[in-house]
């Protein structure tokens, strides 16, 4: 008798347990991934606006933010910044009135200040909302 390997048997058996398991791990390795999408996509855009305040205050001018939900765009002053477009934003100048389709725009001013409240959703979840301040920090969070 050979002891110095695995049957064909033996071997597939083990296939189909991987198998079987592969197929329950699926769905949610699928979900896990679309969440991810959707925060990094909220990430991206609150790592922007950061990036915006930083240089009006660098260079000493307005720089002017817009939040594009239709075309799926974040542009900082002339930079544009294409977001994923199975990714849904609504923008608001306050939390309460969404404004599907409608452009969030917000101007930082050179001592760090912006123009004004806007309100960002990420793909409809109350949890992912940046909210810029137009206080005299200009603060954005998520």
């Amino acid at each position: 008798m050979n002891n110095r390997g695995f049957t064909l048997i033996e071997l597939l058996i083990v296939i189909g347990i991987m198998a079987i398991l592969m197929a329950f791990a699926a769905p949610s390795m699928i979900q896990w991934r679309e969440d991810a999408q959707i925060k990094g996509v909220a990430s991206d855009i609150l790592s922007g606006l950061r990036q915006a305040r930083s240089q009006a205050i660098t260079t000493n001018q307005k720089v002017t933010v817009t939040v594009d939900p239709d075309d799926h765009q974040l542009i900082i002053g002339t930079t544009t910044k294409i977001l994923p477009a199975n990714v849904g934003l609504e923008t608001s100048t306050d939390d309460v009135t969404w404004l599907d389709g409608t452009d969030g725009v917000t101007t930082f001013r050179s001592n760090g200040s912006c123009s004004a409240v806007l309100y960002i959703k990420v793909n409809e979840d109350p949890n992912l909302i940046i909210r810029i301040d137009s206080t005299a920090s200009g603060l954005a969070r998520l």
